[in-house]
């Protein structure tokens, strides 16, 4: 995030309109006392507090920029969590988030020195004002008998005038000098993003009508200015009418750049673009905001069931939606938690195809399902559903390229070949850098992906040899030859079952989920017995939402609706199919909300604020130095009262007597004026410093405490279980650091102070008047009354209305954040009116709160200035009755005066800040429910270190392992016991929702056991600490996470590695040379989730990282699905080299990946189905004879012809599915493999 939300808020630009007027009126205020005071008597205090102005602003843009960098990293941190947890980065981000926030406090109590002169001045500057007056008219006075002496009922008129003044120059001047401080620095930065550089016409696609739909005309484009080579050079290309075009290419040679010039998202420094208006865009990483199904499918259109039905039959979402419970209105989460990889690819891909732009930009959506899903996505969404547009795909896929038009190979952002197929053949160019080739890599592997991100329900036996060899307006011939193979039934009841339980997720989400058995699954279209369930409204609710404004829902039909076709299937009681949806009414949206608590905040929220104050003689000090400095500022008004009566003593004793001078004399020498002189002088001294060191010292301690409290708060969540934060959206979890933490570093601490000071001057008022008058003590106890019932009752609302609007920011980052993440297609849809209407309903949302909030705070400030002029009233009449029937002096009558209009403004704002205080103690309430988060483990289990070494070996052992997500819940793994051996390779396959990525999360514990063990050498890995186990273990995850930060950090955070081992790392994976072609090497910058790193070089970068990492045990989830082959091929390589000797376990995505690997565990439903070498499960009876003459006969090498696979386990079954010439392969690679494993332990014995 790029803003500071502590200062761009609705709340700030209110105060800035509700205290700039003292500005203006201050001023105006001090004029017309010039009768009265001196002109350098009136400018004085604003003269101090006018010099604090560019201090204190210069220390706000300093700590505002600063602040901004905390909340970047909090960002970072929140979206690269798992990868944090799992690589034991916690303490790293933590030291670099806490020295952000100290050096954020830092600057911050740089300004809290300024602040906290001006605070206490409240208390000594009208004090000292006075003094300098009467000094003044002393060192003046020319003795007793001067009628110019200094009189009671001037003194206190002076002093009165003065109070007033300084008590509105003082307490509201300063705030209001601050506000206009805020607008400076809040002006500025709205400025400079608004000034930064707009896209050239030149330099942005132009639009056209013309025949050709798309032409590029010498285009260069490079994402950074002044850097070559250029990100692309010289593309050349026109592209007319409904054609399928192919882009394909090496890590890093341009095609999403090429994707995002066509959009305008990369500006060209060159050339031209020219292409139709109507475009979509379908990001490599698919793009989920949080809401229903149904809500990210349509987007901002309006609901078509006919076409809604289409397309979910076209993008194969059917079944998905069949097994989800409230269908497609299920909610996803930020950034699609919840759905596997396939499910968000494709609920992508239908979002585009039901818009109706003319041109779609593709980039790779087939990458993230398997074959025989992406056969279905190519076939009936792409060249059927889509045919009558102009389609730019990105893939790597070599049986798709005969079924393109044209085909567009980039090489080093350059165009290679643009043309035919039959053109690219006779060309006879290498294609073993772009795309898959079986026959040349099949030593690598066989282009085959199984279902982890698919949820297919019928079973593809359908191979490459059964496409047609033509171009796309051919392609509608498929379904006449599929139909045969509706005839195809299920042999085995677990056939059966992998066809039923594909589609179903491997997450916390999937154990709600039912699994359903259709009747008779088929491949076909016509056949396929899969349900849309479209679920309605509920009757219709009044409801609050928690901004706290009414919506009254509409009234629907209940039941389900049902879609008439001529064969349906009855799952679990509910009537669904895959025909027309004949009734729609809108989704409403179900994003789980935030907690909000009631009543009164809880004693323990200020009884943690006191602990973290610190050591116990603050929480005794801090409250003495408010009680001395109160004690010297009544003692300053009590010792002038008394002079004041000696003075009009001594005056009426001069008026009076013939003699005087014995009289004056003896006066004079016992109260001389000069000695009452230097004893005020002395007290005002001391209340100065008193004043200064209270502020100052309550401040410190203050500020150490917001410290200590968003320390503690990070710490927990980065403590807490993973599940926190895919339940929370980060918008949300970022508002507690910023909002939440900004809110008690500047307004609760000032209103703390606030009230403090001001209740003590309160108490010091009354206690002063009633000693004065003890018939003062009347209207006190009447205003003291009134003023508890006025408060109790602004109390019931203002707290409620405190946490409802802290809830209702979150939204608002949160929508800011999915806009951001979601930019390139919403720009591309031309939808950016309906996602800013969107964000403008959040934000009325929130604003309809605050108003609330403020009319509130008005509504209390017009009933205390009641009571305080009825207080006033009271003491007037009561000097008046004293006067009539009762001796008073004229010193008392001054002081109460004085003392009374006074506490017009301080007893209303000593309220009012008690009121806010509570108030703003909400936030220290959310922020203590974060630090009260559960920890990720409890610290009786997480007790045992062995030594450095360990392991040693990279034994793995699952014993009767089970584990559930909640204990009401179904076992997310049953019972599962695998044995693997040191230094074995082993590859996890099965559909989605089987329990492979469970099981991962179960070896880093992530989600702990709840019966059986797993042991790593031998040892519980339950009792271990989980930075200790899992430092011992290195990862590489199919979505890498890159932070923003140097490509040094992103390698090692830790600062473990030299410069020399990280270079070999990089030069393993041969991305040595592009890290040298970046700006400044190692300490190049890596910008917000390594942006500009292409996918593959990201994944390349984060294999470097396992490399670093020297474990001896390496996890590789799903690393090689998004990147192109000569990516996959190096990282193969590196695993077969590097880690040769070390224990490597791989959830397959392809399954070309792990049929060469020495065993290989299918799942199915949390349990292992099937375990062994692949050879042995796929042909075991010649597995038998090959332990018998384990030589590596010709027909084993790759490029044979094939062999037949007998058996009739999981494993067999699902390389079948990639056709007969395939599966030989595969076969000859496990055979191979095994051949050579036999080889090994023979030379080994």
């Amino acid at each position: 995030m790029e803003k500071n939300d502590d200062l761009i808020t609705p709340y700030n630009r209110a105060n800035i309109f509700s205290k700039t007027f003292f500005t203006w009126l201050n001023p105006l205020f001090a004029l017309s006392l010039n009768k009265h005071l001196t002109n350098d008597d009136i400018y004085m205090c604003p003269e101090t507090e006018m010099s604090d102005l560019n201090t204190e602003k210069l220390e706000r843009f300093r700590t505002a920029h600063v602040t901004d960098q905390r909340i970047r990293i909090l960002s970072d941190i929140i979206t690269g969590i798992r990868v944090i947890k799992l690589h034991v980065w916690e303490k790293v981000f933590m030291k670099l988030a806490n020295n952000l926030r100290s050096k954020e406090i830092r600057l911050f109590m740089r300004g809290r020195c300024f602040q906290a002169f001006r605070s206490s001045q409240i208390i000594y500057q009208t004090k000292f004002t006075v003094m300098i007056l009467v000094v003044a008219i002393l060192l003046l006075h020319k003795g007793p008998g001067d009628p110019e002496a200094l009189k009671s009922y001037q003194l206190f008129t002076l002093m009165n005038f003065i109070t007033s003044l300084f008590t509105s120059v003082i307490l509201f001047m300063p705030i209001a000098i601050e506000q206009v401080n805020l607008a400076r620095a809040v002006g500025k930065r709205i400025s400079q993003f608004l000034l930064l550089p707009e896209v050239g016409n030149n330099h942005y696609p132009q639009m056209t009508k013309l025949k050709e739909a798309l032409v590029c005309t010498n285009v260069c484009s490079q994402w950074q200015e002044h850097i070559k080579p250029f990100t692309l050079n010289n593309i050349n290309f026109k592209i007319s009418g409904h054609e399928l075009i192919g882009i394909i290419g090496s890590v890093g040679s341009g095609k999403s750049s090429l994707l995002q010039t066509i959009l305008g998202e990369l500006p060209f420094l060159s050339g031209k673009v020219c292409r139709s208006p109507s475009i979509a865009y379908l990001p490599q990483v698919a793009w989920i905001f949080p809401g229903t199904i149904r809500q990210n499918i349509l987007c901002h259109l309006p609901f078509d069931s006919e076409r809604y039905a289409s397309v979910l039959k076209a993008t194969n979402l059917n079944i998905d939606l069949s097994r989800f419970p409230d269908g497609d209105k299920t909610y996803v989460g930020e950034r699609g938690s919840g759905l596997s990889g396939g499910q968000k690819a494709r609920i992508a891909l239908a979002r585009v195809a039901y818009s109706r732009q003319e041109i779609l930009l593709l980039d790779d959506p087939l990458a993230a399902v398997d074959v025989r899903v992406s056969n279905h996505l190519f076939q009936q969404c792409i060249c059927e559903f889509l045919s009558d547009r102009l389609r730019l795909l990105v893939t790597h896929q070599h049986q798709l390229l005969p079924y393109m038009d044209r085909i567009l190979i980039l090489k080093e952002g350059e165009i290679e070949f643009f043309g035919t197929y039959l053109e690219l053949q006779s060309k006879k160019l290498q294609l073993d850098d772009y795309i898959y080739d079986s026959s040349n890599h099949l030593e690598d592997g066989v282009v085959f992906e199984i279902a982890d991100n698919n949820e297919n329900e019928s079973e593809t036996k359908m191979s490459i040899k059964g496409f047609h060899r033509q171009l796309t307006n051919n392609y509608l011939n498929f379904r006449n030859d599929k139909r045969d193979s509706c005839n195809t039934i299920p042999q085995s009841p677990l056939e059966l079952e992998d066809l039923v339980a594909d589609g179903m997720m491997s997450s916390p989400l999937s154990i709600y989920r039912k699994h359903y058995v259709a009747d008779s699954p088929s491949d076909s279209d016509e056949c396929l017995q899969t349900s849309l369930v479209i679920i309605p409204e509920e009757n219709s609710i009044t409801t609050i939402n928690i901004t706290g404004s009414l919506k009254s829902l509409q009234t629907a039909k209940s039941g389900v609706y049902e879609i008439n076709v001529h064969n349906e299937t009855e799952l679990n009681n509910r009537t669904i199919s895959s025909g027309d949806i004949s009734e729609h009414c809108e989704s409403k949206e179900c994003i789980p909300s935030e907690n909000l608590n009631h009543g009164k905040v809880g004693l323990k929220c200020y009884l943690l604020f006191g602990r973290i104050m610190g050591r116990f003689y603050c929480l005794i000090l801090i409250p003495f130095m408010f009680i001395f400095t109160i004690v010297i500022y009544a003692a300053i008004d009590m010792w002038t009262a008394r002079w004041i009566r000696i003075v009009d003593s001594r005056n009426e004793i001069n008026r009076s007597l013939f003699n005087v001078s014995l009289r004056v004399k003896e006066t004079w020498d016992w109260n001389n004026n000069f000695a009452n002189m230097y004893i005020t002088i002395a007290l005002t001294t001391i209340l100065i410093f008193s004043g200064t060191i209270r502020t100052l010292l309550f401040f410190k301690q203050t500020t150490y405490v917001a410290k200590r409290l968003h320390e503690l708060m990070l710490k927990a969540c980065l403590s807490t279980r993973i599940l926190f934060f895919e339940s929370n959206p980060s918008g949300r979890i970022l508002n507690r650091f910023s909002k939440d933490i900004g809110v008690i570093d500047d307004d609760l601490l000032t209103s703390i102070h606030d009230f403090l000071q001001c209740l003590t001057l309160v108490v010091n008022f009354c206690v002063v008047t009633m000693i004065a008058s003890y018939w003062a003590i009347i209207p006190v106890i009447i205003l003291s009354i009134f003023f508890w019932i006025i408060r109790r009752s602004y109390m019931r609302l203002s707290r409620d209305l405190k946490r409802i609007e802290a809830t209702a920011r979150s939204p608002m980052l949160s929508w800011v954040n999915i806009t951001l993440q979601g930019l390139p297609c919403i720009r591309a849809s031309g939808s950016e009116s309906f996602y800013l209407n969107r964000f403008y309903d959040v934000t009325n949302d929130f604003t309809n709160v605050f108003y609330i909030n403020l009319a509130a705070k008005i509504w209390l400030a017009i009933r205390l200035d009641i009571l305080c002029t009825t207080f006033i009233a009271f003491i007037s009449i009561i000097c008046l009755v004293l006067g009539i029937y009762s001796e008073i002096l004229g010193a008392d009558v001054g002081l109460m005066f004085t003392y009374s209009n006074s506490l017009i403004g301080l007893f209303q704002w000593s309220v009012r800040q008690s009121a806010e205080v509570e108030n703003l103690m909400v936030s220290v309430e959310r922020a203590i429910e974060y630090v009260e988060l559960e920890p990720e483990i409890s610290e009786e289990l997480d007790t045992l270190r062995l030594d450095y070494n360990w392991p040693s070996h990279g034994h793995i052992k699952f014993q009767n392992f089970g584990l559930r997500y909640a204990s009401s819940d179904a076992w997310a793994l049953k019972d599962i016991n695998l044995d693997i051996k040191p230094g074995c390779k082993v590859g996890i396959v099965g559909r989605t929702g089987a329990g492979k990525s469970t099981l991962i999360s179960a070896l880093f514990r992530l989600v702990e056991g709840e019966r059986g063990c797993i042991l790593i050498d031998d040892v519980d890995i339950k009792y271990l600490q989980l930075d200790y186990l899992r430092k011992r273990m290195a990862i590489i995850s199919q979505d890498p996470i890159l932070f923003t930060g140097t490509v040094r950090m992103n390698m090692d955070p830790l600062g473990e590695k030299t410069d020399e081992e990280i270079w070999k790392a990089l030069e393993s994976v041969q991305l040595d040379k592009t890290v040298r072609k970046l700006e400044g090497g190692l300490n190049s910058l890596i910008s917000e989730g390594g942006s500009n790193l292409s996918t593959g070089q990201r994944q390349l970068l984060a294999l470097s990282r396992a490399i670093l990492s020297g474990s001896h045990i390496l996890v590789v989830d799903e690393a090689t699905s998004n990147v192109d082959p000569s990516t996959d091929v190096i990282i193969q390589k590196t695993l077969r080299s590097i880690f040769k000797k070390l224990t490597v376990i791989t959830v397959a995505h392809r399954l070309h990946t792990v049929i060469g690997n020495e065993m290989v565990v299918v799942m199915e439903s949390g349990e292992v189905v099937e375990c062994g070498h692949p050879h042995v499960l796929l042909n075991p009876d010649l597995a038998e004879a090959d332990k018998i003459d384990h030589t590596i006969e010709e027909n084993c090498l790759p490029n044979a012809s094939g062999i037949q696979i007998s058996g009739n386990g999981p494993l067999s079954n699902l390389v079948r599915q990639c056709g007969d010439e395939e599966s030989g392969k595969l076969a000859q690679i496990a055979r191979k493999s095994f051949i050579e494993m036999l080889e090994n332990e023979r030379n080994v014995l």
